[in-house]
């Protein structure tokens, strides 16, 4: 369960975050997990021109890019890089993935999908240069080996930049990718093209309270319940399925003040407000005390190829400004704690 909106300031500046939904702990570790897995969400920053290791296939960065990662390897989760482009992850039941003999019978690149975002990071400097190359690449069906465990998630990925533009590559059939416009928002499953179609179902709302009763043909009059104030999104899901939440993003986002470069990430932030999940609501079961909830949301600034964590340990949000001139690899911890600042 995840959720990624994208906003635009009035000079045409993009902002754009995601929420990172869950049922695995993300900042400390509780009993029965290994230690390892312990502080190990953190800020990658990996400079251009570095050897980028990797259980399948080495590969050497072209582009400076950071991003929420997994400490000690190639995962990002979302990021942007030197150009401004930026993307993430979701999970998507429907993802599939090919063996190596049959990608390399449609003499496509395999990747292996917990990388798949830093490697186009590194590699790709806008979406157009994205859509000329997606159909290249396919997802292998191998685990990720990481801290002496496999993991294989199912994924789709959403990619933005500067320009505005943005897509959604799924790979719902053998593993290929198909690719989808990015309509401002994006969640989990079903795959996004249902999603568009059945935001459909919401033409019908608006940002307008009315303020006059209504006659029926009938002649019976509605008048607004309290003079129509609460009115506006009148009907919105309220639930935290993916296409409520899509629903939601879609139309919060869009329905947004103008605003000025200034409030990006206050504004981007206030979208994501109704689809952060709090703790406890969201169980597999009633026998486990974990539970599916935001661990994180992040928002960037892709003019200033700047990011903002915050954790849903703690308010406090840490902020980083990418440095494309790096040399090494470095990691920063994320604030998980509410670090008020008292008057």
């Amino acid at each position: 369960m995840c959720t990624g909106i994208k906003v635009t300031a009035t000079n045409g500046d993009i902002f754009w975050g995601r929420t990172m939904d869950l049922n695995i702990p993300m900042f400390g570790t509780p009993e029965g997990l290994p230690a390892a897995l312990d502080n190990v969400v953190v800020i990658s920053t990996v400079p251009a021109g570095v050897d980028m290791p990797s259980p399948l296939t080495a590969w050497t960065s072209k582009y400076a890019f950071m991003g929420v990662g997994i400490k000690g390897t190639n995962v990002v989760l979302d990021g942007v890089n030197e150009k401004g482009l930026a993307g993430d992850t979701q999970v998507l039941m429907e993802c599939t993935r090919a063996s190596a003999d049959d990608i390399a019978a449609r003499k496509q690149t395999a990747v292996l999908a917990e990388e798949f975002v830093s490697f186009v990071l590194s590699q790709f400097a806008s979406v157009a240069e994205i859509r000329a190359a997606y159909t290249d690449y396919a997802l292998l069906d191998e685990p990720y080996a990481v801290f002496g465990q496999k993991i294989s998630m199912p994924l789709h990925y959403c990619f933005v930049d500067t320009t505005g533009d943005g897509i959604v590559l799924e790979t719902v059939k053998d593993g290929s990718f198909t690719i989808h416009d990015y309509a401002g928002a994006v969640t989990n499953s079903p795959p996004y093209d249902w999603h568009l179609i059945n935001v459909r179902n919401y033409l019908g709302m608006t940002n307008i309270d009315p303020s006059k009763p209504t006659k029926l043909p009938t002649g019976y009059e509605l008048a607004p319940i309290e003079g129509g104030t609460g009115f506006g999104m009148f009907g919105l899901p309220g639930d935290y399925t993916a296409p409520s939440r899509m629903v939601r993003a879609l139309n919060l986002a869009a329905y947004l003040k103008p605003f000025d470069r200034d409030l990006g990430i206050e504004r981007l932030y206030s979208a994501f407000r109704t689809v952060i999940i709090p703790p406890g609501l969201e169980h597999k079961g009633d026998v486990t005390s974990w539970s599916d909830y935001t661990r994180y949301w992040s928002g960037y600034d892709l003019t200033e190829r700047t990011m903002f964590v915050q954790s849903g340990e703690g308010l406090a949000i840490t902020s980083k400004k990418l440095d494309a001139t790096v040399t090494e690899t470095t990691y920063a911890q994320i604030d998980t704690s509410n670090n008020l600042h008292t008057v």
